[in-house]
């Protein structure tokens, strides 16, 4: 018996631990798979996004696109252009963490916090002027302490701290705006503001710098205090922003009066060396590069090009080509995943429509036109000395050409290309505006063979019939050269076929055609929502994962972002 109960036990432990398994293989396994499936989307449509810019820029420069994806990865990697542009960003960058090295020296660094909250205490006194008009006590005290921010840039008894905080300043303000400069003219005022530094660092006045701000820190603490009793604090945050930005000064005061002078200007010093060697290597191997403009960094569509490589021509997912379509001066780019199944599926969609006898028919009436436009032509020849006959013929040709205003035959034809197009073509960005396009015309075309309703086409034959016999009724009627009558023809007769053509189309209509043509409408517009949608393959059984197109640029738009 404790045999069995052991036995037993050992199972129950087993199944528990499975158990916590398949929990965590629940929790974790779907996270997994939604986080690669973000990944392949997220790098599909980045590497589309790249190739088409590599496209324009190819284009830019050539008036055309090119197929060729090895030819357009050259001709990106080797541009004289932005490779000198990426040049110019590495020499900035490597100028600016100079700059950046000088202003995180610790005895700088206070500096620039102090004149930074300094700046923002006295903008937020003249800004906010307005409010302590009516306090003139408060207001006198108000202008006092602007006064004696502003001393901090030029004072007698702290000169060398005043001056030391001027060429903090010019660094901090030369590193924001280094663009505004060549990077030769950037780098010599680096130089000459460092050397300033120098001059002025070792012999930095601390103690009175301290003591004067003791004075100012308890000047404008009370300052507040006094401000907080009136109804300056309820229109408007003066106080609380002075009293961040004066313990901002008094911290950093603080922190630069422990500072290791000596160890910061060393610092200093091997800064002010690298500059010197920059300097020198923009005056030399870079000399005609270093007198353009910084350039911090690359704009977007260089940063895509610059890092574009052979792994982006393909599609993470599909592991196949991107399709690149440039014919007719179009560009676009498209991803090929399931791109195949796609077309299978429209083509399968089609299938009992493909064979309707309207497309022959309506091809038929198009060449019976054609004659009728080509005896029209002839006579015109023959007449081209009657300006008033030759306007009529003129007017004629001209509506015969206009033959997509009748819906009947327009929709018949749409059809027929259309049907014609999915056998040709797989790209999304075609099929999908071409079977959204196409989805009225089927329907229209249902219910017009439904109720056998060609009058739009009929009238139209009517029409042309009609005009044609008033041309030669206004010929016959012409006092014509026998010469000139004998090599006209009726303009009437190559138009009466059309007429057997449409009795034959009314006949022929049947509700089964209709059925077709509806049953094709709903599958395209159905499997159109499958194929944006995706598919998905099972993952350990009971998990998905999912596999869809990821979209395509056109002409410049992108679809997904269509879709959001």
């Amino acid at each position: 018996m404790a045999a069995k109960g052991g036995k037993g036990s050992i199972l129950l432990e087993i199944l528990i631990v499975l158990m916590a398994l398949l929990l965590i293989a629940v929790i974790i396994i779907p996270n997994q798979i939604w986080e690669e499936e973000e990944t392949i989307t997220s790098t599909c449509q980045q590497n589309l996004n790249a190739l088409y810019e590599a496209e324009r820029f190819y284009y830019q420069r050539n008036s055309t696109y090119t197929d060729s994806l090895g030819k357009l990865l050259t001709y990106v990697q080797t541009d004289s252009g932005l490779n000198k542009r990426q040049t110019l960003v590495s020499l900035t960058n490597s100028l600016t963490q100079v700059l950046d090295n000088i202003l995180n020296i610790p005895s700088f660094q206070n500096i620039s916090k102090i004149s930074q909250a300094a700046f923002e205490i006295t903008g937020d006194l003249v800004g906010n002027e307005r409010y302590f008009r009516k306090y003139p006590e408060i207001d006198k005290t108000r202008e006092e302490i602007v006064r004696e921010m502003t001393r901090l840039d030029s004072s007698i008894v702290f000169p060398n701290f005043s001056q030391t905080k001027l060429f903090v300043d010019s660094l901090r303000f030369l590193k924001e705006s280094v663009t505004d400069f060549s990077l030769q003219v950037a780098t010599y005022r680096a130089i000459s503001a460092a050397d300033s530094l120098s001059l002025y660092y070792d012999k930095l006045e601390k103690n009175e710098l301290v003591r004067n701000w003791n004075a100012q820190y308890s000047k404008i603490n009370e300052f507040v205090s006094e401000i907080r009793k009136t109804d300056i604090s309820k229109v408007s945050t003066v106080p609380d922003r002075l009293k961040k930005f004066i313990d901002q000064i008094n911290k950093s005061v603080d922190n630069l009066n422990m500072a290791n002078t000596s160890k910061d200007a060393e610092a200093l010093g091997v800064e002010k060396q690298t500059l010197t060697e920059l300097h020198k290597k923009f005056l030399s191997e870079f000399f005609i590069l270093t007198k353009s403009y910084s350039l911090t960094k690359l704009n977007e569509t260089d940063s895509i090009l610059i890092s574009l490589t052979q792994e982006d021509f393909n599609c993470p997912d599909a592991k196949t080509i991107y399709v690149f379509d440039t014919t007719q001066r179009r560009l676009t780019i498209e991803c090929p995943n399931l791109l195949t199944e796609f077309q299978q599926k429209f083509q399968q969609d089609i299938g009992p429509i493909r064979t309707l006898p309207l497309y022959q028919q309506v091809d038929e009436i198009a060449r019976i036109l054609q004659n009728a436009k080509n005896m029209l032509d002839q006579n015109r020849a023959e007449l081209r000395r009657y300006t008033d006959i030759l306007l009529k013929i003129k007017e004629l040709l001209v509506e015969i050409d206009q033959m997509n205003n009748v819906f009947l035959y327009r929709y018949a034809n749409e059809v027929k290309n259309f049907i014609q197009l999915v056998d040709q073509e797989n790209q999304l960005s075609i099929l999908k505006p071409a079977i959204e396009d196409i989805l009225n015309p089927l329907d229209t075309l249902a219910t017009r063979i439904e109720n056998r309703n060609i009058a739009d086409l009929e009238n139209r034959m009517n029409y042309y019939n009609q005009k044609l016999a008033e041309i030669d009724s206004v010929v016959k009627g012409m006092n014509l050269p026998r010469r000139t009558r004998a090599q006209l023809t009726s303009n009437q007769e190559p138009l009466q076929s059309v007429f057997d053509e449409l009795s034959k189309i009314k006949a022929g209509f049947n509700p089964q055609q209709a059925e077709a043509l509806r049953t094709a409408s709903n599958a395209l517009e159905e499997n159109l929502l499958e194929a944006l949608e995706g598919e998905s393959e099972p993952i350990f059984v009971i998990f998905r994962k999912e596999h869809r197109n990821h979209g395509y640029i056109a002409s410049g738009e992108k679809s997904w972002e269509q879709e959001e």
